[in-house]
Protein backbone atom coordinates (compact mmCIF):
# COMPACT_ATOMS: atom_id res chain seq x y z
CA UNK A 1 0.00 0.00 0.00
CA UNK A 2 1.38 3.48 -0.80
CA UNK A 3 2.93 5.07 2.28
CA UNK A 4 1.76 8.33 3.85
CA UNK A 5 3.30 11.41 2.30
CA UNK A 6 4.91 14.07 4.47
CA UNK A 7 7.44 15.72 2.16
CA UNK A 8 7.16 18.65 -0.24
CA UNK A 9 5.77 18.47 -3.83
CA UNK A 10 2.77 16.59 -2.54
CA UNK A 11 0.86 16.67 -5.80
CA UNK A 12 3.64 14.89 -7.67
CA UNK A 13 4.04 12.38 -4.84
CA UNK A 14 0.32 11.70 -4.71
CA UNK A 15 0.26 11.25 -8.48
CA UNK A 16 2.99 8.59 -8.23
CA UNK A 17 1.23 6.95 -5.29
CA UNK A 18 -2.06 6.69 -7.22
CA UNK A 19 -0.23 5.14 -10.18
CA UNK A 20 1.37 2.67 -7.77
CA UNK A 21 -2.05 1.89 -6.30
CA UNK A 22 -3.50 1.25 -9.76
CA UNK A 23 -0.66 -1.17 -10.45
CA UNK A 24 -0.88 -2.92 -7.06
CA UNK A 25 -4.63 -3.49 -7.41
CA UNK A 26 -4.33 -4.43 -11.09
CA UNK A 27 -7.06 -1.94 -11.95
CA UNK A 28 -8.19 -2.12 -15.56
CA UNK A 29 -9.86 0.46 -17.83
CA UNK A 30 -13.38 1.04 -16.54
CA UNK A 31 -12.55 0.10 -12.94
CA UNK A 32 -13.32 2.79 -10.38
CA UNK A 33 -10.60 4.67 -8.56
CA UNK A 34 -11.20 5.11 -4.80
CA UNK A 35 -13.03 8.33 -3.98
CA UNK A 36 -10.97 11.47 -3.34
CA UNK A 37 -11.76 11.38 0.38
CA UNK A 38 -10.68 7.77 0.67
CA UNK A 39 -7.44 8.46 -1.21
CA UNK A 40 -6.77 11.51 0.94
CA UNK A 41 -7.17 9.47 4.12
CA UNK A 42 -5.09 6.61 2.71
CA UNK A 43 -2.23 8.94 1.75
CA UNK A 44 -2.60 11.37 4.68
CA UNK A 45 -3.03 14.43 2.48
CA UNK A 46 -5.82 16.89 1.82
CA UNK A 47 -8.64 16.26 -0.62
CA UNK A 48 -7.65 19.25 -2.83
CA UNK A 49 -4.18 17.74 -3.30
CA UNK A 50 -5.75 14.44 -4.36
CA UNK A 51 -8.06 16.19 -6.77
CA UNK A 52 -5.14 18.06 -8.30
CA UNK A 53 -3.25 14.79 -8.75
CA UNK A 54 -6.28 13.11 -10.32
CA UNK A 55 -6.71 16.07 -12.67
CA UNK A 56 -3.11 15.59 -13.79
CA UNK A 57 -3.71 11.89 -14.40
CA UNK A 58 -6.83 12.74 -16.39
CA UNK A 59 -4.77 15.11 -18.54
CA UNK A 60 -2.47 12.27 -19.58
CA UNK A 61 -5.39 9.89 -20.14
CA UNK A 62 -4.77 7.50 -17.26
CA UNK A 63 -8.04 8.26 -15.51
CA UNK A 64 -11.38 9.61 -16.66
CA UNK A 65 -13.30 11.99 -14.44
CA UNK A 66 -17.10 11.96 -14.35
CA UNK A 67 -19.28 14.61 -12.80
CA UNK A 68 -20.59 13.47 -9.41
CA UNK A 69 -18.98 10.02 -9.66
CA UNK A 70 -15.66 8.41 -8.81
CA UNK A 71 -13.01 8.61 -11.48
CA UNK A 72 -12.44 5.50 -13.57
CA UNK A 73 -9.26 4.00 -14.97
CA UNK A 74 -8.64 4.76 -18.64
CA UNK A 75 -6.03 3.91 -21.27
CA UNK A 76 -3.89 6.76 -22.61
CA UNK A 77 -4.23 6.98 -26.39
CA UNK A 78 -2.23 8.46 -29.23
CA UNK A 79 -3.67 11.94 -28.72
CA UNK A 80 -2.13 12.13 -25.26
CA UNK A 81 1.30 10.96 -26.42
CA UNK A 82 1.01 13.10 -29.54
CA UNK A 83 0.43 16.16 -27.39
CA UNK A 84 3.62 15.40 -25.46
CA UNK A 85 5.59 14.95 -28.69
CA UNK A 86 4.31 18.27 -30.03
CA UNK A 87 5.05 20.11 -26.80
CA UNK A 88 8.54 18.61 -26.72
CA UNK A 89 9.21 19.90 -30.23
CA UNK A 90 7.90 23.37 -29.38
CA UNK A 91 9.97 23.61 -26.22
CA UNK A 92 13.25 22.26 -27.57
CA UNK A 93 15.60 22.21 -30.53
CA UNK A 94 13.90 19.21 -32.18
CA UNK A 95 13.64 19.91 -35.92
CA UNK A 96 12.26 18.16 -38.99
CA UNK A 97 15.54 16.32 -39.52
CA UNK A 98 15.22 14.70 -36.09
CA UNK A 99 11.56 13.90 -36.70
CA UNK A 100 12.59 12.22 -39.96
CA UNK A 101 15.29 10.23 -38.16
CA UNK A 102 12.79 9.02 -35.58
CA UNK A 103 10.28 8.16 -38.28
CA UNK A 104 12.89 6.03 -40.05
CA UNK A 105 13.60 4.07 -36.87
CA UNK A 106 9.91 3.43 -36.15
CA UNK A 107 8.73 2.66 -39.67
CA UNK A 108 11.59 0.40 -40.75
CA UNK A 109 10.94 -1.64 -37.61
CA UNK A 110 7.22 -1.66 -38.37
CA UNK A 111 7.86 -3.05 -41.85
CA UNK A 112 10.03 -5.85 -40.48
CA UNK A 113 7.40 -6.82 -37.92
CA UNK A 114 4.63 -6.58 -40.51
CA UNK A 115 6.42 -9.16 -42.68
CA UNK A 116 6.66 -11.43 -39.64
CA UNK A 117 3.15 -10.99 -38.25
CA UNK A 118 0.96 -10.28 -41.29
CA UNK A 119 -2.25 -12.23 -41.70
CA UNK A 120 -4.90 -12.39 -44.46
CA UNK A 121 -6.89 -9.53 -42.93
CA UNK A 122 -3.93 -7.17 -42.55
CA UNK A 123 -2.69 -8.00 -46.06
CA UNK A 124 -6.13 -7.23 -47.47
CA UNK A 125 -6.06 -3.87 -45.68
CA UNK A 126 -2.59 -3.15 -47.08
CA UNK A 127 -3.68 -4.05 -50.60
CA UNK A 128 -6.72 -1.78 -50.31
CA UNK A 129 -4.51 1.07 -49.04
CA UNK A 130 -2.09 0.49 -51.92
CA UNK A 131 -4.91 0.66 -54.46
CA UNK A 132 -6.05 4.01 -53.07
CA UNK A 133 -2.47 5.31 -53.05
CA UNK A 134 -1.96 4.29 -56.67
CA UNK A 135 -5.12 6.11 -57.74
CA UNK A 136 -4.30 9.40 -55.95
CA UNK A 137 -4.41 12.42 -58.25
CA UNK A 138 -4.21 15.40 -55.89
CA UNK A 139 -1.69 16.30 -53.24
CA UNK A 140 -4.27 15.87 -50.51
CA UNK A 141 -5.31 12.46 -51.82
CA UNK A 142 -1.69 11.35 -51.91
CA UNK A 143 -1.10 12.57 -48.37
CA UNK A 144 -4.17 10.80 -46.99
CA UNK A 145 -3.38 7.60 -48.90
CA UNK A 146 0.24 7.64 -47.71
CA UNK A 147 -0.90 8.04 -44.10
CA UNK A 148 -3.38 5.16 -44.52
CA UNK A 149 -0.76 2.87 -46.09
CA UNK A 150 1.81 3.40 -43.35
CA UNK A 151 -0.91 2.98 -40.74
CA UNK A 152 -1.84 -0.33 -42.36
CA UNK A 153 1.80 -1.41 -42.13
CA UNK A 154 1.77 -0.59 -38.42
CA UNK A 155 -1.47 -2.56 -38.00
CA UNK A 156 0.08 -5.54 -39.77
CA UNK A 157 3.07 -5.32 -37.42
CA UNK A 158 0.60 -6.18 -34.64
CA UNK A 159 2.52 -4.34 -31.93
CA UNK A 160 0.44 -1.94 -29.88
CA UNK A 161 3.37 0.27 -28.93
CA UNK A 162 4.42 0.64 -32.58
CA UNK A 163 0.89 1.58 -33.56
CA UNK A 164 0.62 4.04 -30.68
CA UNK A 165 3.94 5.67 -31.56
CA UNK A 166 3.11 6.12 -35.24
CA UNK A 167 -0.35 7.51 -34.47
CA UNK A 168 1.17 9.87 -31.92
CA UNK A 169 3.69 11.16 -34.45
CA UNK A 170 1.01 12.04 -37.00
CA UNK A 171 0.63 15.72 -35.98
CA UNK A 172 4.38 16.14 -36.58
CA UNK A 173 4.40 14.00 -39.73
CA UNK A 174 1.55 16.07 -41.21
CA UNK A 175 3.88 19.02 -41.60
CA UNK A 176 6.92 16.91 -42.43
CA UNK A 177 5.17 15.07 -45.28
CA UNK A 178 4.19 18.33 -46.93
CA UNK A 179 7.69 19.70 -46.65
CA UNK A 180 9.10 16.45 -48.04
CA UNK A 181 6.70 16.49 -50.99
CA UNK A 182 7.57 20.10 -51.83
CA UNK A 183 11.31 19.34 -51.77
CA UNK A 184 10.81 16.16 -53.82
CA UNK A 185 9.04 18.12 -56.58
CA UNK A 186 11.58 20.97 -56.45
CA UNK A 187 14.48 18.60 -57.15
CA UNK A 188 12.64 17.07 -60.12
CA UNK A 189 11.22 14.00 -58.47
CA UNK A 190 8.08 12.39 -59.89
CA UNK A 191 5.55 10.43 -57.91
CA UNK A 192 5.53 7.18 -59.88
CA UNK A 193 8.79 6.05 -58.16
CA UNK A 194 7.22 6.86 -54.79
CA UNK A 195 4.22 4.69 -55.56
CA UNK A 196 6.47 1.89 -56.79
CA UNK A 197 8.43 2.08 -53.54
CA UNK A 198 5.20 1.45 -51.66
CA UNK A 199 4.44 -1.51 -53.93
CA UNK A 200 7.83 -2.96 -53.01
CA UNK A 201 7.00 -2.64 -49.31
CA UNK A 202 3.70 -4.44 -49.84
CA UNK A 203 5.31 -7.22 -51.89
CA UNK A 204 7.98 -7.88 -49.26
CA UNK A 205 5.45 -7.94 -46.43
CA UNK A 206 3.18 -10.27 -48.40
CA UNK A 207 6.14 -12.60 -49.01
CA UNK A 208 7.04 -12.59 -45.32
CA UNK A 209 10.55 -11.36 -46.12
CA UNK A 210 11.52 -9.28 -43.07
CA UNK A 211 14.87 -8.07 -44.39
CA UNK A 212 13.45 -7.05 -47.76
CA UNK A 213 10.49 -5.32 -46.10
CA UNK A 214 12.91 -3.30 -43.97
CA UNK A 215 15.01 -2.42 -47.02
CA UNK A 216 11.96 -1.43 -49.05
CA UNK A 217 10.69 0.81 -46.26
CA UNK A 218 14.18 2.33 -45.90
CA UNK A 219 14.20 3.01 -49.66
CA UNK A 220 10.82 4.75 -49.43
CA UNK A 221 11.96 6.84 -46.49
CA UNK A 222 15.17 7.58 -48.41
CA UNK A 223 12.95 9.29 -50.99
CA UNK A 224 11.42 11.30 -48.17
CA UNK A 225 14.89 12.23 -46.96
CA UNK A 226 15.83 13.53 -50.43
CA UNK A 227 12.75 15.73 -50.42
CA UNK A 228 13.44 16.98 -46.90
CA UNK A 229 17.08 17.78 -47.65
CA UNK A 230 16.08 19.76 -50.74
CA UNK A 231 13.46 21.63 -48.74
CA UNK A 232 16.00 22.43 -46.02
CA UNK A 233 18.56 23.54 -48.61
CA UNK A 234 16.11 25.90 -50.27
CA UNK A 235 14.71 27.19 -46.99
CA UNK A 236 11.21 26.11 -48.04
CA UNK A 237 8.62 25.53 -45.32
CA UNK A 238 5.34 25.28 -47.24
CA UNK A 239 1.89 25.76 -45.79
CA UNK A 240 -0.71 23.04 -46.14
CA UNK A 241 -2.05 22.94 -49.72
CA UNK A 242 -5.67 23.31 -50.71
CA UNK A 243 -7.25 19.84 -50.97
CA UNK A 244 -8.52 20.45 -54.51
CA UNK A 245 -6.09 22.89 -56.10
CA UNK A 246 -2.77 21.07 -56.30
CA UNK A 247 -2.43 18.44 -59.02
CA UNK A 248 0.27 15.79 -58.85
CA UNK A 249 2.47 14.89 -61.82
CA UNK A 250 1.28 11.29 -61.83
CA UNK A 251 1.37 9.31 -65.05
Amino acid sequence: MPRSLKRTSLTDQVTEAIIELISERSLKPGDRLPASGELAKMLDVSVPVVREAVAGLAAIGLVERQQGRESTIATPNSSHLGRLFSLRVIGSAVDDEQVQQFREIVEVGNARLAARNRNPESLAALEAAMAILASARTAEELHDADVAFHSAVADAADNDLCQLTLESLEPLLWRLRRRVRSGWVQQGGEFDPVIEAHRAILAAIAAGDEDQAARAMADNLGQARIGLEESIRSGDQPAAPSPNSERLPLQ
